[in-house]
Formats: structure tokens, C-alpha cells, sequence
């Protein structure tokens, strides 16, 4: 029997539960269960390479690291400018979401992550660092062109190296799990620990939500953001604008999300490989998949929370803060993903200035207007492995 050329994500993953198989980069096929590995390609070459021996020791090594931080849709809006005695950090505005992220301010947490990284890899190859960020406010960028000067890395050579730590030897693991979660299995005490004191500084705080009225907020906050991004034509288009569908839009791009990295079961891989989908059926599967996989299987979520939402230093100390945390959630066999629907909602209700719905909504679960929210996630165990992001050359993000 023929199938519908433009059959709904929903049904597909009706069907899925029982499958075996999962398709992963190039078309191959293997177990499940079968232990995670690369997909074909050069698009995925760095996540090999950041730590080669011809980069140890230079500065080079801790952008080879900052590369493979966590970013807003894969995006990667980096750039960096390299020298002895400095790395600067710049905002690649050209690389921006649209609507998705009016105000840069998820490029900026990307920054943030990228800087972690970095920061990180430093002492392992003899440098210790200072970061300078550059001062202001987000909502007067107005250029989406230009290659912004965000941040310095000033570095000084150290005697000997320092021995690489456990968030440091967890860079090239770590992935963001869109999988279902065990909500049965509890979250492990280490990680817990790690996470109340995982804040960069005192204009960050950590929000945790595990089960009660709180929790049943930060959901249907969740869900009913993806509902009106789906519902703003601009908001979805920008965000499908960076969608990678095939082998061959992932190398030649070598960003943005993937179907082998959207969390989807087996047979609905193999499935939207095969079988072209309607873009609103697409829509409705990221609606389905959130409300009724990714949120209710998760033991906790949780927001990252920072003074002034559209501080450009508190934007990057917030992402070095969530990278701290998936960095250690990775040591601790913990998967985590984002799910920053309501946040981008309250920027896009700033952009339009159509009122302050979705920042009063949100408000309500720091329970604090000292505290404002610009970073959702979720946490757990995942009951399947997490595969990489493409990612550009070092050589494509480097400033001349």
C-alpha cells in the first residue's frame, strides 16, 4: 500500500514505539542500543578534532573548544579574532534568528557558552584568562550585518599546564537530548549539588521545578509558547529558515538543527528520510513531541534567571552558566535540553509591543521581578543517546 507523500509527523510517531532500527548521518543503519557514534561527514570532523595535538598549547585550542558549545539552533554565531596575547569574541549578526530571537539575545547566551568552552580549555594549555565583556543593552543593537565586538579573552601563558578537569574532559560529549527522559529515575545527588551552585555569578540564579503547582505552570507555559510560535508566520518561518533536511544541506551548511538530532523514535527517523512532510504537519509533530514527550518525561525544568534580560553581560554569563551545567549533567550521565519557547515569546511581545502577557506568565514562576528568566530547559535520564550538531571549520570562524 502506497503511503501519503505529505504523512503527518503525529501519526509517525504513533507507530514508532516498537521500532529496533534508527537511521543516523548517511543513511546508515544500526541497533539499537548500538553504542553512539559520529555521523558521516566533515560537518562533524570538529567534534574530533578539538583537542588535536597540532592545537595544544595555543590559543587556537580554546576556540577548538568554544566551537562546540551549545547555540541557539545550531546557529553557531561566533566569530573570533586570535592573537597571543587575546581572543576577541564577536556576535556574528549576520547569523541571526529573526523573529526567534529579537534582540540577539539567545546569540548572546550562545556567546556565553562559547566562552565557557574557552574558559575551560585555557589552563589545560597553559594560559590562565581574564574576560572583559563589552557593557550595554541588547535592545539598542540594531544592526543584523556586522561581526559585534561582545567580548575579550585577555591570556597570559602560565608555567605548566593545569591538569583537565572533569567539565573540561566532557566538551566533546556533550549533546543536547531531545529524547524522551525516565521520569522514573532520580536525578543524581552530584549533579543536584553542581546545579545550586552552578550560577557564573551573583546576576544569575538558578529556578528548579520538579513536581506541583509551579511545575504544572512552567509546562503549559512551554506548550502554549510553541502553540503561538507555530501561530506567528514569521516567528516559524525564521526559525525553518535553518532547518538541515539532508546529507547534503548539512555539509554545505555544516549548522542548524537535524533530523538525526530532533529526538525522534526510530521508525519516525526513518520514516522523514524517506517520505517528504508538509511543513505544517512538521509543525504540528515539534508541537506533539514537546507536550506529550519531552515535557512530561522530564523529573525536572527549570530557568536560568539573571537581573536584566537584555544586559549583554549578564546575557553571556547566563549561557557560560547553562554550559557549566550541561557540561556537568554530561559528567553525570544526565541529558538535558533547552526549551526557551515562553522566553523567545516575551522578546517577540517586546519587539511587537503588544504587552507584557508572556513576561508577567513568566514572572509569576521566578516569583520575583528582581529575577527575570532567559534560559528554559529540562532534565533527566535519558533512555537514549544524544547525537552531535554539525559545526563549521575553525578556519570559517576566524576574523583575519
Amino acid at each position: 500500500m502506497a503511503m501519503d507523500q505529505s504523512l503527518d509527523r503525529r501519526a509517525m510517531l504513533a507507530w514508532s514505539g516498537g521500532a529496533i532500527i534508527r537511521t543516523v548521518g548517511g543513511g546508515r543503519v544500526r541497533a539499537m542500543g548500538a553504542t553512539a557514534s559520529l555521523p558521516d561527514g566533515d560537518a562533524y570532523s570538529p567534534w574530533q578534532l578539538w583537542n588535536t595535538p597540532s592545537l595544544r598549547g595555543t590559543p587556537l585550542a580554546l576556540v577548538a573548544a568554544a566551537v562546540l558549545a551549545a547555540n541557539p539552533h545550531d546557529t553557531q554565531p561566533w566569530l573570533f579574532q586570535v592573537s597571543d596575547s587575546a581572543i576577541e569574541i564577536f556576535a556574528d549578526a549576520s547569523r541571526n534568528l529573526g523573529a526567534m530571537d529579537a534582540f540577539l539575545r539567545e546569540m548572546h547566551l550562545g556567546l556565553g557558552c562559547a566562552i565557557e568552552n574557552a574558559v575551560l580549555a585555557a589552563g589545560q594549555n597553559g594560559y590562565a584568562v581574564e574576560l572583559e565583556t563589552v557593557p550595554g543593552t541588547l535592545t539598542a543593537i540594531t544592526d543584523r550585518r556586522s561581526a559585534l565586538h561582545a567580548a575579550t579573552l585577555h591570556l597570559t601563558r602560565i608555567a605548566q599546564p593545569i591538569a583537565p578537569d572533569a567539565l573540561y574532559g566532557a566538551i566533546p560529549k556533550r549533546h543536547t537530548n531531545r529524547y524522551p527522559y525516565d521520569r522514573a529515575k532520580r536525578l543524581p545527588t552530584a549533579w543536584a549539588e553542581f546545579a545550586s551552585h552552578a550560577n557564573i555569578n551573583d546576576d544569575v540564579r538558578l529556578f528548579l521545578f520538579a513536581d506541583g503547582p509551579q511545575r504544572a505552570l512552567f509546562d503549559a507555559a512551554v506548550v502554549d509558547a510553541t502553540q503561538a510560535i507555530i501561530a506567528d508566520a514569521q516567528m516559524i518561518a525564521d526559525s525553518d529558515h535553518w532547518f538541515r533536511t539532508s546529507r547534503d544541506e548539512i555539509e554545505a551548511h555544516r549548522d542548524g538543527p537535524t533530523l538525526d538530532a530532533a529526538g525522534l523514535s526510530s521508525l519516525t527517523l526513518l520514516l522523514a528520510k524517506t517520505f517528504p512532510v508538509s511543513t505544517e504537519a512538521s509543525h504540528q509533530g515539534w508541537l506533539s513531541q514537546t507536550r506529550d514527550r519531552q515535557v512530561p518525561s522530564a523529573p525536572r525544568t527549570g530557568f536560568i534567571a539573571v537581573r536584566d534580560r537584555y544586559d549583554r553581560g549578564m546575557a553571556i554569563a547566563a549561557g557560560r552558566t547553562w554550559q557549566r551545567l550541561h557540561l556537568n549533567a554530561t559528567v553525570n550521565g544526565v541529558a538535558m535540553q533547552p526549551l526557551n519557547q515562553p522566553i523567545e515569546m516575551i522578546d517577540r511581545e517586546k519587539q511587537r509591543g503588544t504587552g507584557t502577557d508572556w513576561a508577567r506568565r513568566v514572572e509569576a514562576l521566578t516569583s520575583s521581578p528582581d529575577w527575570q528568566a532567559t534560559f528554559a530547559f529540562r532534565a533527566g535520564m535519558p533512555l537514549d543517546n544524544a547525537p552531535p550538531s554539525p559545526r563549521r571549520a575553525l578556519k570559517d570562524v576566524l576574523l583575519g
